[in-house]
């Protein structure tokens, strides 16, 4: 009778406990993150890929681990487990070479999650309860949350500063690297950022770089 009242309490608790406040946050706001993120912790600043992994383990005091059928299970690729201070990936994301690029931006949009969101997922071991965070808050503002993540975890990985330096540098060497179309010049900064092609077609949106450039 006595545990049953303590659960009880905690449930009736939880019942009253306030919806969390979300804050939302604007481009510049997490361009601004991102750099001082970097400058913290990308040594040296303008070398790439950006190590995300290696931050994470070495300078966040995080580990990244594998989990098995996390996608099947939850329809999830990685999740931040705050409270174990660990970030768990789909296993054959981690395990597999071609899934690399992936793998990198689960990692980085975990680490925004941690950045931005860090009260909301203070408590989280397991990815049931991961899942159970967006319970407490609407879905427009679940809808906000994950972009302002994938926002951020973009502007960490490929840092604006190098970005544009790149894509000017690649474009001037045009003729000799028969660099003539976006699509060239993507599959380009994919290779050296270490992303995908759609998130290099993000970020050139994003930077206002998608109508700047003539190929």
């Amino acid at each position: 009778p006595q545990r049953y009242r303590k659960v009880n309490r905690r449930y009736q608790k939880a019942l009253i406990m306030p919806a969390p406040r979300i804050r939302f946050y604007s481009p510049q706001e997490l361009e601004t993150f991102a750099d001082a993120f970097l400058k913290k912790f990308h040594r040296p600043f303008d070398s790439l890929p950006v190590e995300i992994d290696t931050i994470v383990e070495a300078d966040l005091d995080i580990r990244i681990l594998p989990f098995s059928c996390l996608e099947q299970r939850y329809g999830l690729h990685g999740y931040l487990a705050l409270s174990l201070k660990k970030i768990y990936i789909e296993q054959y994301i981690m395990d597999e070479d071609n899934f690399e690029k992936r793998y990198r931006f689960t990692v980085a949009e975990e680490v925004a999650h941690l950045l931005l969101h860090k009260d909301l997922f203070k408590d989280v071991e397991t990815p049931q309860e991961y899942l159970n965070t967006f319970d407490k808050i609407t879905e427009s503002e679940h809808t906000r949350m994950d972009m302002d993540a994938k926002r951020l975890a973009e502007a960490v990985l490929m840092p604006a500063e190098i970005f544009r330096r790149e894509c000017l540098r690649l474009i001037t060497e045009s003729k000799s690297r028969q660099v003539n179309t976006k699509p060239t010049l993507y599959s380009i900064l994919a290779n050296k950022f270490n992303v995908s092609e759609d998130a290099i077609g993000y970020r050139f949106w994003h930077l206002g770089l998608y109508n700047q450039i003539s190929l």
